[in-house]
């Protein structure tokens, strides 16, 4: 997490305490997470948290400010999942000790009785999973429920690139988030996000239902979604219709047509229209000041500009030049 992403996360509408009274911070944190033993024997506390609750998952970042010991034993309805910013924590999960630093993060499942001991300078970037939510999404991902409850490794290493990528993905997450105009504002948005954080631990962190998420999941989808999905994504800057993807995948218009609604929740040309615009904001975002926003537009295939500009604000929360003066800054 870089420093400007942590700023974000720590304004005081996440704050949910900052106290040095060891009571009253193992009773506010038990309301986030679980009942649980807290005790200290180094010095006073200088303990703090902030939240951001969402609807089965939440982000937090903690410290205690002194060598703390907690006991939370045995979580039961959520998967938590630590890394430390500063410092370091030994996390003992059913007699496995993780030495948890910032180069990896442990992975605490719900079945397993947990023992911890933070350092006085750990700083904590927390995620809360519910169960129900994790396993909700793995059904959609396994085509149904296992019956078997999911188990994740107990560690995620810096070293292990889908380990990163994942991390990367959350963190980016929480920087836009955070902004004023944030796409995230938009409630499907923000849904689909948060079930694509959890999907994207089930794939990147190995665990007991690795071996059903490792089938060919692109085989579920036709074959004439898969070619013009794939035919969109490389050549969303020419101007492609309805009858050049009915040409290119063989079948009408009406069976493509409900291919896209069925498996991709989009009509073809709507899917075409956020190809484009997500293009353009990854152009924007990459260019020097100066650059032409009606020319990266029409290099990407938009010709009616102040429709553009009305959609790319609608869906991004801003308009392009926004984006593009606010990355020249």
């Amino acid at each position: 997490m870089t420093a400007g992403q942590l700023n974000l996360f720590r304004k005081s509408r996440y704050r949910l305490f900052q106290t040095r009274d060891l009571d009253e911070a193992r009773h506010k944190v038990s309301e986030v997470y679980c009942d649980h033993r807290l005790s200290s024997e180094t010095g006073s506390l200088d303990a703090f948290h902030y939240h951001i609750p969402f609807a089965g998952i939440s982000l937090n970042y903690m410290q205690y400010g002194v060598t703390s010991d907690i006991e939370p034993g045995c979580l039961e309805d959520f998967y938590l999942i630590q890394l430390p910013l500063k410092g370091h924590a030994l996390v003992n999960v059913d007699g496995e000790v993780i030495e948890s630093t910032v180069d990896k993060a442990s992975v605490i499942n719900p079945c397993a009785y947990t023992r911890m001991t933070w350092s006085d300078d750990c700083k904590q970037f927390l995620v809360q999973i519910s169960k129900e939510k994790v396993e909700q999404v793995a059904a959609a991902c396994i085509g149904g429920p296992s019956g078997v409850s999911l188990l994740f490794d107990s560690a995620m290493q810096r070293g292990n690139p889908h380990h990163a990528a994942w991390w990367r993905h959350l963190f980016s997450f929480v920087g836009e988030y955070s902004q004023q105009c944030s796409i995230y504002h938009n409630a499907d948005i923000l849904n689909n996000a948060l079930n694509n954080i959890i999907r994207g631990l089930l794939y990147a962190l190995n665990n007991n239902h690795t071996p059903l998420l490792a089938r060919d999941q692109r085989s579920a989808i036709p074959r004439h979604v898969r070619l013009a999905v794939d035919y969109i994504n490389s050549h969303s800057a020419e101007q492609l219709s309805m009858d050049t993807l009915v040409q290119l995948t063989g079948v009408s218009e009406r069976c493509l047509y409900e291919g896209f609604k069925k498996f991709k929740h989009i009509s073809p040309m709507r899917f075409l229209l956020h190809a484009r615009l997500k293009a353009v904001r990854q152009a924007l975002l990459a260019s020097p000041g100066g650059t032409s926003v009606t020319r990266i537009a029409s290099d990407h295939g938009f010709t009616q500009l102040g429709r553009f500009s009305a959609t790319y604000k609608r869906v991004y929360g801003e308009l392009p030049s926004a984006t593009l003066a606010r990355n020249s800054a």
